[in-house]
């Protein structure tokens, strides 16, 4: 394949680092999401009762909602859970439905909980707590498959909104000069930047040609339809560490808080297949793969409290503040085509650029504050139900430095695309000797004000303990159910597919007691 060349301004003596100009796939509103949206995950109890911990404690797991929980334990516990997770996605894509099934299992819980008691009767101090649970709260090991034949874009669409506006006398190579030297120069140089590397990759790649005596982009791609292979393979996982101390005052009052530590590690490799072109298209086949890795970490504050008005009640209340993320982003691409010339020859170009890592400057990522509401009533020592209701307001999520155009520009989409929501949980256990059987239901409201994006998402739990004094060994499985829209792109190729996505669960924890 043969390009006219242009001549380009000479290269800068100077370099300066990564512009912050994401607008494709660094930083965006879903994946905003995704750091800020996390799973019910913990211990088998806790999920067979889909989290409906508030006003319970004694549970490592509930920690994490509510820091008095730590004080509730009797005895000092250790623990550990292992989870196994199967994830079926059904999209839907121009009619044609594609089903895939992704399965996963590691440890996904440690922790332990030491109890000091006071045995001065006369002090309304009963025991401090001193406790530390991790747990996965989202693991990210899941493969969505879309295809289909499209009858309104291309990836062309896509190249040529970035290269409008341009001078596309920019776009040869000069001699001497490299596909990856020109690539590396746009990323790196104030003026150009993310978007003069992607239409950079579309006249390379020989999607588009540019005339330069009328300052015109021609597709390369001729089609009324064209079909759309178009893959997302994610992996990772995001970790949260809380250290608590609570204590008991007097019989009915506990109350305690944390500091939170998380840590993320997302990757994701998106990649689309086009081909179906016309017969006098130039183009017959393109390949465009881009590679993102997001890593970083967060902390955050917790207080919470549980009250027993009397031996069958329990209330609970928690507040956890904002996370507070500083993250870095790591991206690459590929880019393969494969097309004719006029006299019928073909050409395989191949941009590599896998091993350019594109590494933008530091971000920060502020999730909303969570308010949490609990009610419990226990029968007895036969059993006990529960319930939670929380209360997030996703519009107060917001991304930094403040100074960065396109962080000004995601943060006005989040106040006008999220809003606040409710969840709701309930559980309950039945308990017969040393044998407890659970169940529980939960509901989590979208973050979309149009929930067409992403739908709200439930789904139930039940599982088994089996104790035996000095430790329990406990079973659960849980299932969540959502519905919700991937935009393959953030320009020119901007059609959904809908996804229907079932999550299952599985979870066996051992607690030792002593």
């Amino acid at each position: 394949m043969t390009n006219p060349l242009f001549m380009k301004p000479h290269l800068l003596p100077f370099l300066i680092p990564f512009l912050s100009l994401w607008t494709l796939t660094a930083q965006n509103l879903d994946l905003v999401r995704v750091i800020t949206q996390e799973n019910i995950s913990g211990n088998a109890r806790y999920e067979a009762m889909s989290g409906a911990f508030g006003a319970l404690g004694g549970n490592l797991s509930a920690i994490h909602i509510n820091p008095a929980a730590s004080a509730v334990f009797i005895a000092n516990q250790f623990g550990l859970s292992t989870s196994a997770q199967s994830t079926t996605n059904n999209t839907s894509y121009f009619g044609t439905s594609t089903p895939t099934e992704n399965r996963n299992s590691g440890l996904n819980q440690i922790g332990g909980v030491l109890i000091l008691k006071n045995n001065n009767k006369d002090m309304g101090w009963k025991k401090v707590a001193f406790g530390f649970n991790a747990q996965m709260q989202s693991s990210y090991n899941n493969t969505i498959q879309i295809n289909g034949t499209n009858t309104e874009n291309g990836l062309d669409t896509y190249f040529l909104d970035y290269a409008a506006g341009k001078n596309g006398g920019t776009f040869g190579l000069n001699d001497g000069e490299t596909v990856r030297d020109v690539y590396q120069f746009f990323g790196k140089s104030a003026g150009y930047g993310f978007e003069y590397q992607q239409a950079f990759l579309g006249y390379q790649g020989y999607i588009f040609d540019y005339l330069e005596d009328d300052n015109l982009f021609l597709s390369n791609a001729i089609y009324s339809s064209v079909q759309h292979n178009h893959k997302i393979q994610t992996s990772g996982d995001k970790w949260d560490m809380a250290f608590t101390i609570s204590g008991q005052y007097n019989d009915w009052l506990y109350l305690g808080a944390n500091i939170n530590f998380s840590g993320i590690e997302y990757r994701q490799i998106s990649s689309t297949t086009e081909s179906g072109y016309d017969l006098n298209s130039p183009m017959r086949e393109i390949y465009f793969q881009n590679n993102l890795y997001t890593y970083g970490g967060g902390v955050s504050l917790q207080f919470g409290v549980i009250a027993t008005p009397n031996k069958n009640v329990r209330l609970g209340a928690s507040f956890k503040s904002p996370t507070w993320y500083s993250l870095k982003d790591e991206f690459s691409q590929y880019l393969e085509t494969q097309s004719n010339d006029a006299e019928g020859n073909s050409f395989n170009d191949v941009i590599d650029l896998t091993n350019i890592v594109n590494v933008y400057e530091d971000y920060t990522i502020k999730t909303p504050s969570e308010l949490r509401g609990s009610l419990a009533y226990i029968f007895g020592t036969s059993g006990l139900v529960s319930f939670d209701y929380i209360v997030k307001s996703y519009q107060n999520t917001h991304i930094g430095p403040n100074d960065n155009d396109v962080f000004i520009a995601l943060n006005d989409q989040i106040d006008q695309s999220w809003t606040s929501t409710s969840s709701y949980r309930i559980g309950g256990e039945y308990r017969q000797g040393g044998v407890s059987l659970r169940a529980g239901y939960h509901l989590e409201e979208s973050p979309y004000s149009n929930a067409s994006i992403i739908e709200d998402r439930s789904g139930y739990s039940f599982g088994i303990g089996f104790n035996f004094k000095s430790s329990v060994i406990n079973l659960s499985v849980l299932n969540s159910e959502q519905n919700r829209s991937h935009q393959l792109y953030d320009t020119g190729l901007v059609d959904r597919a809908s996804n229907a996505i079932d999550l299952q669960q599985f979870t066996v924890s051992w607690n030792l007691k002593f």
